[in-house]
């Protein structure tokens, strides 16, 4: 699972064509002393409140689903709500959901003469999830509904064989042996084949510096970045060529059970690190370039996202008979305390081994550039590659953006991005400004299409409460 997505960061559909100062950070340091989007003579930037969020699905891109959402009837039949189980089943089997959150709490950056450094604290958290029908079913439904649909045939307790015709009911099963008795890890690896559930939760300490270079009529800037990673949650559940891989790793934090839990007796070494401490460290370095032709265009290249994380954590498995096992989703309908439950590893398992597991980030190769047309326009366009069998990596992620200035104290911006096979989406935004320096805030859609189409495939914002520039 790729861990360290920065996706809510950035102007349009181009985050690292037009990233600048430390928003730099993460996609190309190189623009640490090349900010498109500033003037060139600026020295200082400093952020305090940034806040970006997504939720990303193809269910999204249904139109009954926005039938229902905003009550529309086509005048023929009814917008899409239900309270049947089935229903959801159906709506939310085979699709693809993505959440996304970013929190910049502190960031800074200084530039002079040829170099430019730059400091940003920041939290991430990513979750993803694809459900099968089974186990979709199995959360809505609980485990017995389910066993006349799951096995070829069944065993009685004198050994004859007994094939399945989906015709059993679940009070008839259990006349075969006092209870339906399958080895749990088998019966979930069969259920969860087809599903792949995972989220990450850590805060990010990254440094930057840069250096511009001057090389006849072009200026070269060059840029590395490292960054400090501290875990907070981590949680994989996915099918390999060894059988079903179940990992998690959470911090318990500064909290009253946790304490409590001290005067219990001495903890272990590993407790004490889950209670106290972030279960998880890593690093990530990040390399760019961009070459500059006179302030008027620029070429950009980036290496992102090389490390590792570490995370002191569990190993799950059920190792119980299957028919002890219940679904924790109290409101079937509801898609939220759905996905929740999904999420937890209570939910399948209940017992586990503690592991330290190394995990890779999704190393990703980028590329870019822009265009300013006198001081009312710039356009950007660029590309990004990175491994899509990583959960949280789309493959191939494309866009374009166009900037306008038509105030000094106004910016605008819209753009589009294709991101792997997934339909395309517009983001646009606005920045209000206390002119060529000073205060800046705005807020940003990450896909506007609902204004003129029946769906979109995404919703969510990017807010910049407090921001300056001098």
């Amino acid at each position: 699972m790729a861990q360290n997505r920065y996706l809510t960061t950035g102007t349009g559909g181009t985050p690292m064509a037009l990233s600048g100062d430390y928003r730099s950070l993460g996609w190309n340091p190189g623009h640490l002393t090349f900010s498109p989007l500033l003037e060139p003579n600026w020295k200082s930037a400093a952020g305090g409140v940034e806040v970006g969020a997504r939720v990303s699905s193809s269910v999204l891109e249904r139109e009954d689903v926005w039938d229902g959402i905003w009550s529309r009837t086509d005048g023929e039949t009814d917008a899409w709500d239900t309270n049947e189980w089935s229903d959801y089943v159906d709506l939310l089997s085979n699709e693809h959901f993505a959440v996304n959150a970013d929190v910049v709490s502190a960031a800074w950056a200084k530039k002079w003469n040829t170099w430019g450094v730059a400091y940003s604290n920041t939290q991430h958290l990513q979750a993803e999830a694809f459900f099968s029908d089974e186990t979709l079913g199995l959360l809505v439904q609980g485990a017995a509904p389910q066993w006349t649909s799951w096995f070829d045939a069944f065993v009685t307790a004198s050994g004859d064989t007994v094939p399945n015709t989906e015709d059993f009911s679940a009070e008839g099963l259990l006349g075969f042996i006092g209870g339906v008795n399958f080895d749990g890890d088998a019966v979930l690896s069969q259920i969860l084949a087809h599903t792949r559930l995972g989220f990450s939760w850590h805060r990010s300490h990254c440094v930057g510096l840069s250096k511009a270079w001057q090389l006849g009529t072009v200026r070269l800037h060059t840029g590395a970045s490292g960054r400090l990673l501290l875990g907070n949650g981590y949680f994989s559940i996915q099918n390999t060529a060894d059988g079903l891989d179940a990992f998690g790793a959470f911090s318990y934090g500064f909290n009253v059970a946790s304490i409590a839990a001290l005067s219990g007796g001495t903890p272990t070494e590993f407790e004490q690190l889950r209670m106290w401490g972030p279960v998880g460290q890593g690093w990530a370095m990040d390399f760019g370039a961009v070459v500059e032709w006179e302030n008027k265009a620029w070429a950009s290249a980036s290496l992102t996202d090389i490390g590792t994380m570490e995370w002191r954590g569990e190993r799950y498995s059920l190792n119980t008979l299957f028919s002890e096992w219940a679904t924790p989703v109290t409101d079937p309908t509801n898609i939220l305390d759905v996905v929740i439950g999904a999420m937890d590893p209570n939910t399948w398992f209940e017992t586990a081994e503690y592991e330290t597991r190394s995990v890779p980030h999704g190393i990703a190769f980028q590329l870019g550039g822009g265009l300013k047309l006198g001081s009312l326009l710039m356009l950007a366009a660029e590309a990004s590659f990175d491994n899509p069998e990583l959960m949280g990596n789309p493959g191939t992620r494309f866009g374009a953006t166009a900037v306008v200035t038509p105030f000094r104290f106004l910016r605008a911006d819209i753009g589009i991005s294709k991101w792997g096979d997934e339909t395309s989406r517009v983001p646009a935004g606005l920045m209000i400004k206390t002119g060529k320096k000073g205060f800046e805030c705005g807020i940003q859609a990450s896909d506007v299409q609902a204004l003129w189409k029946p769906s979109q495939p995404e919703v969510g914002f990017r807010m910049v409460a407090m921001r300056w520039v001098w």
